[in-house]
């Protein structure tokens, strides 16, 4: 409240009296040719970074039922330079392709790969080095990648009839995100592509959607050959801090009236923004280390400035307060609209008795697609080992614990490429074999 306050202030004063023209006429700038390519990856989109390393790159939107507005980024070949750009393309499309490959069916292989909660498309991209990136390890080696942005991100942030000022614009959570988004964007995939099917990488909140969606839309499951988890999320174990785990299994509305009903913490972008870079690495290192207990050991010193400048972009409140439903049920279910934040819960410590009312679950035992997992053996946040112990042995494919690794190192750790990449690669490539001769 205090934050508010005076950031409205600051507005107010700001809006009278032009000090960012006194500011900006004050300070000598740097010509952007004196900034390092480290220095512009703080800054850039994902359009920009993908073709400063040099890949082809296409956007595309995805108009869900409910009348949201998705990205995707799409990366449709391999790399086609050498070194980075002097300046990206104002256009993914000014790069030498075509007019009429543009749309024509690449007939590669696709892969969609999801982000996790709170993050964008960019997560997978903001790596010095594109040999330690996923999708540009992918779209090296033939395949058709596609970046999916869920509703509310930076890159999501529009409606048919809503604007992002109203409630009702932030009015969803994972529900929404399962029932729409994911579905609407590999239908869009699929007849982009004339594909019969395409394999889905999620990461964290990106694994719940696929155990979700994959496990109650038949339609949407026959389109997905393999889906690969990472850091994957269904129940989670709550939070290593007692005072925040405290807060996550309060009462819904008190949830609302801290954080208001519409974008959970919008000023974390003001202060990415403000705060020297150092201080902010500083700032997040701390308060993963409070929340979850994660040391990020794995991650490089040298990389954090870049990797935690594209760590957040904007969610709704009623998806934070969704996700600690679960936490408090202990049950991957739907939300709970009538916020009591009680569930019948057969692991519950708390007395059984008659409720009136049961909120309907997610199931991942009932998944109808062969999928994959890797987890950390150092991940405090999701209950993996009740996954594993639900998930039906006939779709499981494959399985692999890094014993050392924490949630956000299955994006962003120094030897990811060795020890995960490469790995999903080679199963990918088996897989799509198994998908050409059954075909």
């Amino acid at each position: 409240i205090v934050e508010r306050i005076v950031r409205f202030g600051l507005y107010i004063v700001m809006s009278v009296i032009p000090f960012s023209s006194y500011i900006e006429s004050a300070i000598p700038r740097r010509p952007s040719s004196a900034y390092t390519e480290a220095e512009k990856d703080l800054e850039r989109d994902a359009i920009e970074m993908i073709t400063s390393r040099g890949y082809p790159v296409e956007e595309h939107y995805v108009t869900t039922p409910d009348g949201y507005i998705l990205m995707l980024h799409r990366i449709t070949g391999p790399r086609a330079f050498t070194s980075p750009l002097d300046s990206p393309p104002a256009s993914p499309r000014d790069l030498g392709v075509s007019h009429s490959e543009l749309f024509e069916p690449s007939g590669k292989p696709a892969v969609l790969i999801m982000h996790g909660f709170m993050q964008t498309s960019e997560a997978w991209l903001c790596r010095s080095d594109p040999n330690d990136s996923l999708p540009f390890i992918l779209a090296d080696a033939g395949y058709d990648v596609w970046l999916g942005n869920n509703r509310g991100n930076k890159y999501s942030f529009k409606h048919t009839t809503l604007s992002p000022d109203q409630e009702k614009f932030w009015n969803w959570s994972l529900d929404e995100l399962v029932r729409y988004d994911l579905p609407s964007i590999v239908d869009f995939i699929i007849d982009r592509t004339k594909l019969k099917s395409l394999t889905y990488i999620g990461f964290s909140q990106g694994t719940a959607q696929g155990w979700a969606a994959l496990s109650t839309n038949t339609s949407l499951a026959s389109k997905v050959d393999l889906f690969i988890a990472l850091a994957p999320v269904a129940t989670v174990k709550g939070f290593s801090n007692p005072m925040i785990d405290s807060l996550a299994r309060s009462r819904p509305d008190f949830i609302f009236l801290l954080f208001g009903k519409k974008s959970m913490l919008p000023s974390t972008t003001f202060w990415r923004n403000t705060l020297p870079k150092h201080f902010f690495v500083a700032c997040i290192d701390w308060a993963i280390n409070f929340l979850f207990n994660w040391q990020t050991t794995n991650l490089s010193p040298e990389e954090k400035p870049m990797l935690y400048s594209h760590i957040f972009s904007t969610s709704s409140v009623k998806s934070v307060v969704h996700w600690f439903q679960i936490i408090q049920t202990n049950r991957f279910q739907m939300f709970d609209d009538m916020l009591l934040g009680i569930t019948p819960n057969e692991n519950s410590n708390q007395p059984h008795r008659y409720h009136g009312r049961v909120i309907p679950g997610y199931h991942p035992g009932q998944i109808l697609t062969k999928c994959a997992l890797f987890f950390g053996g150092a991940d405090t946040l999701p209950n993996t080992k009740a996954l594993l112990r639900h998930l039906p042995r006939d779709k499981v494919v494959f399985v692999h614990e890094e014993e050392t690794y924490e949630h956000l190192d299955f994006m962003w750790a120094k030897d990811a490429n060795k020890k995960i990449f490469s790995k999903i690669l080679k199963l990918m490539k088996s897989n799509n074999n198994t998908v050409l001769s059954d075909s």
